[in-house]
């Protein structure tokens, strides 16, 4: 089928009425809006109910051709309701393209919400009150509000925000059988993950809604508790304000995942649900410890890389508290590197969730994994002397401890790096653990101090650039300050850029922030002379 890929919403709702998947997905709804004349309301025979809404020349920025005019004008809400299958299916999948057509400023705009909710055939607005809705997801309009929230009744269980003039994609799945998990396949890595009974799970652009785990968001239980059959599914606004979007390609069918019984207390919390990878998509996976505690990292290559060339690398560690994260969010940087034309490297570490540590393992894994990088270069088509390290928050605190030669509590000394990195990128950088003016000095215990990297600096130190958040109110901006003017003080090159809101997560909550923070990242390693690539050169024809 023909996807305009601005926002994609896959939807699985697995309902208790039925325990069988269908071999073949069933088709129950394909609706692109090409049947209808410009100006007219798309009555389909599924549309339950519709008002506001509108046929239009979508000018390809929804995908190609015809789409639907979400438009409430401001003075009353409008509705786009469709009622699929014959209320016994057993699982269904959703997707449509969506994009803001109002994306201003202005004040007095509310959010176009897509909910789900019970299977009725009737002709009124069902989708319309809390109380009726499974779940909803919500877009508002202006640059006042660019937020995504996912509401249960009345609480709006996450945030995120996202770009309002920029393409989204978005993935959804519910499960609403309560005693079994539904299977789905991740839209970042392929993996197949376990939805938890009676829960829905939302991807925006491959990523988790803000804090929400893989395994699912509990939905309300007074729609999906028992045997009742989900079916209704649509787009609604208040009567408050203006919602103004282009809906296109609303696609319905049976999707293929599994539906498994569980066993009491076998269900994933937020807090376990973090899985140790294997692989990743488009990377290949490399082991830099065996044995006890072993661990892999991740390796994205360049088009046309080749066994002699000796490019640069990135090796970049995910953050998360030394506590929770995988390499899957430190990916995307190991990509960009790859298309930069260097080699990229995701690497994973022990964390607390996953395996039960202290920010002293972490920083352990951290530094072996650059070792390895180092002792691996000729192997990985890398040059030893052009290894670029980055992270953000605790993944920059592991970043500089493979900068500083002597060996932390808790590191192997023969693990220790032989090489200083080319360069070093910090992003939200734990600098400083100690008593008086660090992050959660106690995490460390007697070692905080032995930990903290703005007091264990080498007098020598690869170049720095720095990016932190002048409202940081997790990692003190301070902190960054204090590393800056050590570093400058002792001769070393050192650039910190002050991110004038944001807070800890700046990138997030202001995505223009991630163009930015990559245009100024490549031209830093361009001065450094780190880039451009320079590939092996083709070998001579054999005379």
């Amino acid at each position: 089928m023909n996807l305009k890929r601005n926002v994609i919403v896959t939807v699985l709702l697995s309902c208790a009425a039925v325990f069988a998947e269908p071999k073949e997905p069933w088709v129950y709804l394909h609706e692109t809006f090409e049947d209808y004349a410009v100006g007219a309301e798309p009555l389909n025979p599924a549309l339950r109910r519709v008002e506001q809404v509108s046929v239009v020349d979508g000018g390809g920025r929804v995908g190609e051709g015809q789409v639907a005019h979400y438009n409430d004008g401001g003075t009353e809400g409008g509705v786009l309701e469709y009622n699929v299958g014959g209320g016994g299916l057993g699982s269904l999948s959703i997707e449509f393209d969506l994009l803001n057509n109002k994306p201003g400023v202005e004040t007095g705009s509310s959010p176009i919400i897509f909910s789900v909710g019970l299977w009725n055939p009737a002709k009124g607005k069902c989708l319309g009150a809390n109380v009726k809705r499974a779940f909803g997801l919500e877009f508002y309009q202006t640059g006042i509000d660019r937020t995504i929230a996912l509401r249960v009744g009345k609480s709006a269980e996450q945030r995120d925000s996202y770009d309002l003039a920029a393409p989204q994609h978005v993935a959804v799945w519910v499960n609403d059988h309560d005693t079994n998990t539904l299977s789905y396949i991740r839209p970042d890595t392929g993996e197949t993950v376990a939805l938890n009974p009676d829960s829905f799970v939302v991807w925006v652009n491959d990523k988790l809604v803000g804090r929400e785990p893989a395994c699912g968001q509990a939905m309300q239980k007074s729609v999906s508790e028992g045997n009742n059959v989900l079916g209704r599914v649509g787009f609604g606004s208040t009567t408050k304000g203006t919602a103004d979007f282009l809906i296109d390609n609303i696609h319905v069918k049976g999707p293929t995942g599994e539906s498994t019984p569980v066993s009491a207390g076998r269900v994933q919390s937020s807090a376990t649900e973090e899985v140790t990878l294997d692989r990743m998509a488009g990377a290949e996976t490399m082991r830099y410890r065996e044995g006890k505690d072993a661990m892999n990292l991740f390796v994205y290559k360049p088009v046309g890389w080749a066994a002699e060339d000796r490019r640069p690398a990135l090796v970049y560690f995910f953050g998360g508290g030394w506590t929770k994260g995988t390499p899957l969010k430190s990916a995307s940087w190991a990509r960009w590197a790859a298309k930069q034309g260097m080699v990229g490297l995701a690497p994973d570490y022990r964390t607390k969730n996953r395996f039960g540590t202290s920010p002293l393992s972490s920083v352990a894994d951290g530094r072996a994994a650059f070792n390895w990088v180092a002792e691996h270069a000729e192997e990985l088509g890398i040059d030893p002397a052009k290894i670029m390290v980055g992270g953000t928050s605790a993944g920059g605190h592991i970043a500089l401890w493979t900068a500083i030669e002597g060996s932390p509590p808790g590191s192997n000394p023969e693990e220790s790096p032989r090489v200083k990195p080319a360069a070093l990128f910090l992003s939200s950088a734990v600098t400083d653990t100690s008593g008086p003016t660090g992050y959660t000095p106690a995490r460390f215990g007697v070692d905080a101090l032995a930990l903290s990297p703005v007091h264990q600096l080498d007098a020598k130190m690869p170049p720095v650039l720095m990016f932190h958040a002048a409202d940081d109110s997790l990692v003190d901006y301070r902190t960054a300050v204090a590393l800056h003017d050590a570093l400058t003080a002792s001769g070393n090159i050192c650039e910190l850029v002050t991110v004038p809101r944001g807070g800890h997560g700046y990138s997030s909550n202001f995505p223009e922030w991630k163009t930015k923070v990559r245009a100024k990242v490549e031209q830093f390693f361009r001065n450094e002379n780190l880039l451009p690539v320079v590939p092996a050169p083709d070998p001579a024809p054999a005379s």
